[in-house]
């Protein structure tokens, strides 16, 4: 399985468009959206936009991936074996 990070379309020519993804831009495909527009969400996979994406997609999409991706907080600490004997 593929997970990736909605992606906002910054540019658009007659050879694809430019998606910023977290800060990191790179070329797409428009194979399947030809009529992509500046400033539309989007999801791409294999270098292809796949899927258009609504803001409130987007904003739940990225808030659950980075709290998967956020680490774990400390567990309760573990005694030392000596302080268990005691």
């Amino acid at each position: 399985m593929c997970l990736g990070f909605p992606g906002l379309v910054v540019a658009v020519d007659a050879t694809g468009a430019t998606i910023d993804t977290e800060g990191r831009r790179r070329r797409a495909s428009m194979l399947l959206a030809p009529d992509l527009a500046v400033g539309e969400w989007v999801y791409v996979s294999a270098g292809t936009v796949i899927d258009r994406l609504e803001p409130d997609e987007v904003a739940f999409i990225r808030a659950s991936l980075l709290a998967a991706m956020a680490p774990e907080p400390a567990g309760p600490s573990v005694p030392a074996r000596q302080e268990e004997l005691r």
